[in-house]
């Protein structure tokens, strides 16, 4: 057994290196003493969880209290293996930073199902958002477990030892997404960094179980998060079944258009169209002046200034870069990201933003996918013998404005049917694509401005709509007002689930957005929950925002997405929250299409 100690905060933390199987026994004494609650972690060869097999796997297990930690080599062989698992299994209550990835972890390299390991774990980045969910750069403490570290115990530790494997990549001469697979597992930088997670998840659970806002904690947002987050987990590891075929297609066809404009860019002048100071040269050597600069005041010469010229040049530079990035973000990550089984797993973030919005990224980036476009989207297939059914929230922000402001004007618009664009379209005596553009901007924390930038409405019609907006809608000014006032004076809101959103001094007018945001995000959460206790997750293949994407088997798909559809709507105030299924093929890209011949 190797013994490394370190302070935190003057005081000496021990952290026990099981070297054999003779270090095995003193382990499980460890365990038996303090199996109320441990925290714990892993070290692996990378983030591809669903691929162990191939390439993938756990290295080092980590268990420990808020002074002592152990950390088993398990890549070394099965009786380490055997430890940890035991550990697992034995401890009544387990706690981790970010854990959802420890117990994917857990289940392929240790065969401990999620359901096993879920109900007795609290997650430390679960508690930290419901303390406080702003981002560093935000001014706020941050969700990452060296952020964290940083603000709530020991910035020195932070620092030396969560930052550490930056320098131990330095060290080895390899990147640093590749030092995880490289660094040799008796390493002491290495074994320190590890040894140090568990220690510091325990203490980090100590302090902000204590911050919790009473109000969240008697809402049972506690448990309500850590349920999500399993479910969401159950959705990672089913993961989308991908159209390889058609994915390799695109790629290829993305790949022939890059080339083409890349030539088309050498003609003018550029061979490389990621090289600024050719671009910058060969548009100044036609007279063209640019006056944009970055942050660091070089010359800029972004999409935004490429498209304002409009020259052969710029459109060959733009459409080039264009073909690249798509068929690197969409198409060949998704086949790179594939597992042996052909399906590609999507990294759903249950609990981000400021507002909690769930974020979805890795080989399904679903948030960032063209909206309305089924062209990357016919990558994702549905079981065989299945269909896709795509169930999403008809107006469901404005719902949520209408039920909370309790605004007679708007809730009678839903109650009877009423078209809400038009009412404020007549109010201001604008057109509909104005009064459309007016409600949604004003309820996403927007002005007149931002009316005329994303709608292309002109700027004294813009105007006018928002003047009429507040006029018509007195109960959700009453209400908007309340919540600046109440951010004003405490420097945060709560929405009407329990949860603090804090308010920045010089965005106010955000309170209102905020709270939409995340009381919306809250609805689809609550949809998750109930389908899970029905058990219809194994159908869900992707949460976005408002709209759940199923897998149904073709001959009950219209039952089950009346089912389905039923158990998600909620009904705010008296006011319905409803659902529209939309029954497509087998590609998730399909419903899209449907939708479009439908106009």
């Amino acid at each position: 057994m190797r013994l490394i100690t370190h302070p935190i905060n003057g005081q000496q933390v021990r952290i026990h290196v099981v070297e054999t199987e003779a270090d095995l026994p003193a382990f499980e004494n460890f365990v038996q003493e303090h199996q109320e609650l441990l925290g714990w972690d892993t070290e692996t060869t990378g983030l591809d969880w669903w691929n162990a097999g191939r390439g993938f796997r756990c290295r080092l297990a980590q268990f420990g209290t808020a002074t002592d930690s152990y950390v088993l080599p398990v890549e070394r062989g099965p009786a380490f293996e055997t430890a940890a698992r035991w550990a697992l299994q034995t401890a009544r209550r387990l706690v981790a930073h970010n854990g959802t990835f420890d117990m994917h972890v857990a289940e392929y390299c240790l065969g401990i199902p999620l359901e096993e390991l879920a109900p007795k774990s609290w997650d430390t980045k679960l508690y930290a958002h419901l303390v406080d969910p702003r981002a560093v750069k935000e001014s706020g403490p941050g969700l990452k477990l060296e952020e964290l570290t940083k603000y709530y115990i020991c910035e020195t530790v932070a620092a030396e030892v969560k930052g550490s494997m930056a320098e131990i990549a330095k060290e080895l001469k390899v990147k640093k997404d590749h030092v995880w697979s490289a660094v040799p597992i008796d390493h002491h930088g290495y074994n320190l960094y590890a040894g140090m997670d568990p220690i510091l998840t325990v203490r980090l659970f100590q302090i902000l179980r204590r911050k919790v806002p009473n109000r969240s904690r008697r809402r049972g947002l506690v448990p309500w998060e850590h349920r999500l987050a399993h479910i969401t987990a159950k959705i990672e590891r089913a993961g989308y079944l991908l159209d390889k075929e058609y994915a390799q297609a695109k790629s290829d066809e993305l790949h022939e258009q890059q080339l083409k404009w890349e030539a088309a860019a050498r003609r003018e002048g550029v061979d490389n169209i990621n090289a600024n100071a050719q671009i910058i040269s060969a548009l100044q050597e036609r007279g063209i002046k640019l006056t944009k600069k970055t942050k660091k005041g070089n010359i800029s010469v972004d999409d935004e200034v490429l498209t304002s010229i409009g020259i052969p040049l710029t459109e060959a530079i733009i459409q080039a870069k264009k073909a690249g990035k798509w068929k690197a973000t969409w198409f060949d990550r998704a086949l790179e990201g594939q597992d042996q089984d052909g399906r590609v797993h999507a990294s759903i973030n249950s609990c981000q933003a400021r507002t909690a919005r769930m974020t979805i990224s890795g080989a399904i980036p679903a948030q960032t996918l063209p909206a309305g476009d089924s062209y990357v989207r016919h990558c994702f297939l549905a079981e065989p013998g299945h269909v896709t059914v795509s169930s999403d929230y008809g107006n469901m922000e404005l719902r949520v404005l209408a039920a909370f402001s309790g605004d007679p004007t708007m809730l009678n618009a839903f109650h009877q049917g009423l078209d809400l664009h038009q009412i404020t379209a007549d109010a201001a005596g604008v057109d509909r694509k104005a009064g459309k553009g007016t409600n949604f901007t004003v309820c996403f924390g927007g002005g007149w401005k931002a009316i005329v930038e994303q709608y292309g409405v002109p700027e004294a019609e813009a105007k006018k709509a928002v003047k009429a907006f507040w006029e018509t809608y007195p109960g959700v000014k009453r209400f908007a007002e309340r919540l600046q006032r109440e951010a004003r004076r405490t420097g945060r809101i709560y929405t009407g689930t329990g949860r603090k959103i804090p308010v920045d001094r010089n965005r106010i007018y955000a309170a209102l957005n905020y709270f939409i945001q995340s009381t919306s995000r809250d609805i689809t959460a609550r949809a998750l929950i109930e389908l899970d206790r029905a058990r219809y997750t194994k159908y869900v293949r992707v949460p976005i925002h408002d709209e759940l994407v199923f897998s149904f088997p073709a001959d009950q798909a219209a039952e089950l997405a009346e089912k389905t559809a039923r158990i998600m709507e909620t009904t705010i105030n008296d006011l319905l929250i409803p659902v529209d299924s939309e029954i497509g093929g087998r590609s998730w890209g399909s419903v899209l299409d449907l939708e479009a011949s439908k106009h």
